[in-house]
């Protein structure tokens, strides 16, 4: 989303809370964590997704500090569940620190390790929303782990599908903006598939939404 746009929909929208303010300045500011979270609008669509599904389990493939978790947990019913995947303990702990402060860390289990390996012991269709915000280059195996783990009719959403950003912040080397081929290949391959109807949502980094068909 342009500038321009992101201020029409903070004015009409309203402020971002307190709360997400203060988990922000904690992150970015006090512990100089990147900025390569969800913005808020994207937030507020992964909250309205989770109001609309009710899913009882979700899984988030890259947590950082936690902020589209937060989004997500505002709005699971009861009894829901998400498990957030991050391979760096260092932001997996403010994580932990900021669901607290939130008042959701009751609803979110963070494992800290490889995402894949942990994808892989987790019950075939036993999932109702997979939420990827991860390193890029992997987005075409998270997509084939991810999607047996699906239950029918549930979502499977992937940011930064617009594919044109800098990602070299996610792994702490240096790179040039350009069309990410992992990104692309994920994008392709949902956007083909029989299985998944899928739509590119234009948010500020392009969030690609598929749902698993019944």
């Amino acid at each position: 989303m342009t500038d321009e746009r992101s201020v029409y929909a903070r004015a009409v929208l309203g402020p971002r809370d307190d709360l997400l303010d203060d988990v922000l300045r904690r992150s970015l500011l006090d512990r100089e964590l990147p900025t390569i979270m969800v913005d808020d609008e994207t937030g507020r669509l992964l909250q309205l997704l989770t109001r609309m599904m009710r899913p009882q389990r979700v899984i988030e493939v890259g947590t950082l500090f936690g902020y589209s978790a937060i989004h997500i947990a505002r709005a699971m019913p009861p009894g829901g569940r998400i498990t957030t995947l991050e391979r760096d303990p260092a932001p997996a702990a403010i994580a932990r620190e900021n669901f607290a402060a939130a008042g959701v860390q009751e609803r979110i289990e963070v494992v800290v390790g490889d995402a894949l390996g942990y994808l892989r012991t987790v019950p075939r269709e036993s999932v109702h929303m997979l939420f990827i915000d991860a390193d890029k280059a992997s987005y075409p195996a998270y997509l084939k782990a991810a999607y047996p783990l699906l239950a029918p009719g549930g979502l499977l959403i992937a940011d930064d599908a617009f594919a044109d950003g800098d990602f070299s912040a996610e792994n702490g080397e240096r790179g040039e903006p350009g069309r990410h081929p992992g990104i692309t290949t994920y994008n392709r391959a949902v956007g083909r598939s029989p299985q998944l109807f899928s739509a590119l949502v234009p948010t500020g980094t392009g969030l690609m939404i598929s749902h698993k068909e019944w």
